[in-house]
């Protein structure tokens, strides 16, 4: 497993053959099979281990967090640290093309949804309404996945925890909107 998400968060999954996983695993492709029934179950399996594992972590701070602005600093953190801590795991479920698509529709988009059901649940700050329209919420992802898809590029440096403080302060002011 380790050999795939390795192979797919640095090479894509376009690279992910049997015989390259093997290789990369220093074993059989017979071994392979002996584990799953398919490259397409390998590909789920893991799928689904990254996201439960993150969504561990997300889940608490959604039962956790009191204000919105709480939520999102929280959120971001915790969305950083694990890239910087697993950032071939990260990018084999947020950056793999073509993207992954879970056969068990209740991993998809998970950890979005747990995110929009802590949000939703609180109040925004007085002259303030909370902000998640289908568009104005993929703004909010689409700055959140930045940074860490800029690293893994190589197109900027440092760890994502160094992006923080600034994603967060866009990500508040994206979801917090102040009432017209």
């Amino acid at each position: 497993m380790a050999a795939m998400i390795k192979v797919v968060g640095s090479e894509g999954l376009h690279a992910a053959s049997v015989r390259t996983i093997a290789k990369a695993a220093g074993c059989n492709e017979a071994v392979l099979y002996q584990h799953f029934s398919s490259k397409l179950a390998m590909q789920q399996a893991i799928y689904e281990e990254i996201v439960t594992e993150m969504a561990t972590e997300k889940r608490e701070i959604a039962n956790t967090a009191r204000e919105p602005e709480e939520l999102i600093d929280r959120w971001v953190e915790a969305t950083y640290r694990f890239y910087d801590l697993k950032p071939y795991a990260f990018a084999y479920v947020y950056m793999s093309y073509p993207p992954l698509q879970p056969t068990d529709p209740s991993f998809i988009g998970l950890n979005s949804k747990i995110f929009l059901d802590a949000i939703k649940a609180l109040t925004p700050p007085p002259g303030h309404r909370i902000d998640t329209s289908a568009g104005n919420f993929a703004v909010f992802r689409a700055s959140l996945l930045g940074p860490p898809r800029e690293i893994h590029s190589g197109e900027i440096s440092g760890n994502a925890m160094d992006y923080v403080e600034v994603t967060a302060r866009c990500a508040r002011a994206i979801l917090i909107r102040t009432i017209d």
